[in-house]
């Protein structure tokens, strides 16, 4: 029979572990992260995060900056305010990062991964007509408008490297149309000023629900695994501010996990935490699903394909350069961030 004290032995080794997390995170100094993000599904770990009170539990006060565009974010992060940022991969980033810029890419925002990914190759139905209808007959687009968000985007490094592989030239045997967003590129499509976009999956079927076009593949069909974006975060705040850095990494991770899971499974939930921040109808982020943007559930991004990415702008013009895997990524407070969720399950 066991004895009262061995019993109170266990009972406080048990009560011990369970407080274990929650004595770390007090050992922690509080601190305050603003993050600038754009109102995208492939933005929802974020927002799943932010109302699960993830950040909250990490001793973590993080203010949402939203941004119109991506390519907004990084100017307010260089100017100091912002702590984190979503930074695609575009030509734009990887001028300043082969400059020196005072940050890196620090943990995974989304890839497309065959049959999870979000980015999908929208034609126009005159296009449809004319026969291109799938990823082995881009080729017809040669001549023909390409519109994008912005020249050295991600969205144009898809579209260009469907048309290489269809045996065009990227740069001489397509037109770009840039300095739209993604509902005026559709309406442009619909307008007959441009062929074929690359959009993510919601706004594709809002093109197929209106008529105005037809999804012809998506883009993990052309480029596997391509890395979209990362979370960027300032050498100057990873060094002063470490603990933070790695902790938002934690709740990142662990929220993009519950979103993979989320996506395959349509969990209403968390739909209907999507639909509040983005304002996207919830039978259209229901139907896109699986197909919401696909996170590495380790935190760590497609390394080899955002340095491959910059190879591909060199041949564009849009980038005179090379690039290191140091030069571009801190990948040690997501590595960190992984090893700590294994060992303290800080969320239950």
């Amino acid at each position: 029979m066991t004895s009262n004290t061995t019993r109170r032995r266990i009972i406080g080794a048990a009560l011990a572990t369970l407080a274990a997390p929650a004595i770390l995170r007090a050992q922690e100094t509080r601190a305050k992260i603003r993050l600038g993000l754009v109102p995208l599904l492939s933005s929802g770990p974020v927002y799943l995060a932010q109302a699960k009170g993830f950040f909250e539990r990490l001793n973590l006060d993080v203010e949402l900056r939203v941004f119109a565009d991506s390519a907004l974010t990084i100017p307010a992060l260089v100017a100091g305010e912002l702590d984190v940022t979503v930074a695609t991969s575009n030509a734009g980033l990887f001028n300043a990062m082969s400059r020196g810029a005072g940050y890196k890419m620090i943990v995974d925002r989304g890839s497309e991964k065959p049959g999870s990914g979000g980015m999908h190759i929208v034609a126009s139905n005159a296009m449809i007509a004319a026969g291109c209808d799938g990823v082995d007959k881009m080729g017809l687009l040669r001549g023909k408008r390409l519109a994008i968000q912005a020249p050295g985007s991600i969205d144009q490094y898809l579209l260009g490297r469907g048309v290489e592989k269809a045996g065009l030239n990227p740069q001489q045997d397509v037109v770009w149309s840039a300095g739209l967003a993604y509902p005026d590129i559709i309406r442009a499509i619909g307008a007959g000023q441009a062929d074929a976009a690359n959009v993510p999956v919601p706004i594709a079927f809002l093109a197929e629900k209106n008529g105005v076009g037809r999804i012809i593949t998506p883009s993990w069909a052309i480029e596997p695994g391509a890395q979209l974006a990362c979370q960027a975060m300032p050498d100057a705040f990873v060094a002063a501010n470490r603990s933070a850095a790695v902790r938002f990494c934690m709740a990142h991770i662990h929220a993009a996990r519950l979103y993979n899971k989320a996506a395959a499974e349509k969990d209403p939930a968390v739909v209907t935490i999507l639909n509040a921040a983005i304002k996207i109808p919830e039978p259209l982020i229901v139907a896109a699903a699986p197909r919401w943007t696909w996170f590495n559930e380790d935190g760590i991004p497609n390394v080899g394909s955002i340095l491959a990415q910059a190879k591909f702008w060199n041949q564009m013009h849009l980038f005179n350069g090379t690039l290191t895997e140091a030069q571009v990524f801190d990948l040690s407070p997501a590595r960190e961030a992984t090893a700590r969720l294994a060992s303290e399950n800080p969320f239950g």
